[in-house]
């Protein structure tokens, strides 16, 4: 990291451990979480056609999330702020590079250790955070139009922390009575965090009726 400060031709990446009051528990978590999220591998059952709406309060306005990873390459959650991106990445006729300049998502993925801050990976020694596999460092990001992953919010990692609680429930209810069948789904589960118990509500949408306008949530 020295090095190439000095140098000054590389930027060194911030970590999510310089997010203002995001504090270590929150982030040992969401490790914890990342780790079984990977074991769980998700994408073995569900791909772009099951996006998931997540209230997180159930209150809260839902965001959308996609598993990525049916295609074999890359590994992870993709969040949307609005069903209308979720759509637009079916019907729009524009690209998917101007798309990712329309809007922005949270993302979870999983790669090797160099796709991490030096400063988090310091932290995950420091701290023994899990890992769960060498190829699986868990990225928490939020894009942007230049199409770069920067750091999220900490409201991001707060609803994550509640969304991979949700969804690691609803997969090992998936696996025990559907045997990995995928069915539509709309549940409110609790879920442990960091600050005490939350109620999460899930919904798996039909995908024919992402397209349509008068769709509730």
């Amino acid at each position: 990291m020295e090095m190439e400060t000095q140098i000054g031709q590389y930027k060194p990446l911030p970590g999510l451990v310089s997010i203002p009051s995001v504090t270590p528990q929150l982030l040992e978590h969401l490790y914890h979480l990342a780790a079984q999220f990977y074991r769980a591998a998700p994408w073995r059952w569900f791909n772009d056609h099951h996006p998931f709406a997540i209230q997180c309060p159930p209150e809260d306005t839902p965001r959308y999330a996609i598993v990525m990873g049916s295609g074999g390459e890359v590994f992870g959650l993709a969040v949307y702020d609005r069903l209308e991106d979720v759509r637009a990445l079916f019907t729009s006729p524009v690209s998917p590079r101007q798309l990712a300049r329309m809007s922005t998502w949270c993302v979870l993925f999983f790669e090797e250790a160099p796709a991490v801050s030096f400063e988090d990976l310091d932290a995950i020694t420091a701290h023994d955070w899990p890992v769960a596999a060498p190829h699986a460092y868990p990225v928490f990001g939020r894009t942007t139009a230049d199409q770069e992953i920067a750091l999220p919010t900490k409201a991001d990692l707060l609803w994550m922390e509640g969304a991979l609680g949700a969804l690691l429930a609803y997969l090992n209810a998936q696996r025990e009575v559907y045997q990995g069948k995928v069915e539509p789904a709309a549940l409110t589960v609790s879920v442990p965090r960091v600050d005490g118990e939350a109620h999460v509500h899930l919904r798996l949408l039909a995908f024919e009726a992402m397209f349509r306008q008068d769709l509730g949530v």
